[in-house]
């Protein structure tokens, strides 16, 4: 009895065949499950902190008014070193006419002046091309308004002598008078960058 109870008790024993072939095809495996999507931004929103593409720094365009600013400075300093090679004096007497320059008075210091301002003036209308930032070109004019006053007094002492001769007449030269042109206009760019610094 006992022997009979212990047989029934104990699990049936498989065969060779009842176990599962290795070339059986198992359970498939579950698709991945896609991962979830992050909502669509709109118009108003911006991506997280470290997302997202970073916006490249540009150089901000010139202002207009600091290159018009700088075509004026950039047209005075031409005109101030184009007067230096023109006549300062011209006198008309019985021999025929005379004329002298600033170039022949040695009156250098126009033309170191009137080439800073045209490099300035041109590096303020264009500062893609270069940058020239010595000095401003408002000091630059004040230098040059006191170098014409002074030149100006000069030209008058000269002229009054010439008048004294018998027969001649003197005037004061076109190049004076684009050299005080541009200086007007160094003087008037300055001012207007001076402005928009402010």
């Amino acid at each position: 009895m006992v022997g009979r109870d212990r047989r029934g008790a104990l699990a049936p024993i498989l065969g060779v065949h009842d176990h599962p072939r290795m070339d059986e095809e198992g359970q498939r495996p579950q698709p991945a499950q896609p991962l979830p999507q992050p909502p669509p931004q709109g118009l108003g929103q911006q991506p997280p902190p470290g997302l997202g593409a970073t916006p490249s720094a540009r150089p901000a365009p010139p202002r207009d008014g600091n290159a018009n600013a700088g075509w004026l400075v950039f047209t005075g300093g031409v005109l101030v070193i184009l007067g230096v090679f023109l006549p300062w004096i011209t006198a008309t007497g019985r021999a025929g006419t005379f004329s002298a320059s600033g170039k022949d008075a040695n009156e250098w210091a126009f033309l170191i002046l009137g080439g800073f301002a045209t490099v300035r003036g041109l590096s303020m209308a264009r500062p893609q091309m270069f940058r020239f930032r010595l000095g401003t070109p408002l000091i630059g004019g004040v230098i040059l308004a006191v170098l014409v006053a002074m030149r100006w007094s000069d030209l008058q002492k000269g002229l009054d002598d010439l008048r004294t001769l018998p027969g001649v007449t003197a005037s004061v030269g076109i190049g004076f008078w684009a050299v005080i042109a541009g200086t007007v206009l160094v003087l008037l760019g300055g001012v207007m960058a001076m402005q928009r610094r402010r």
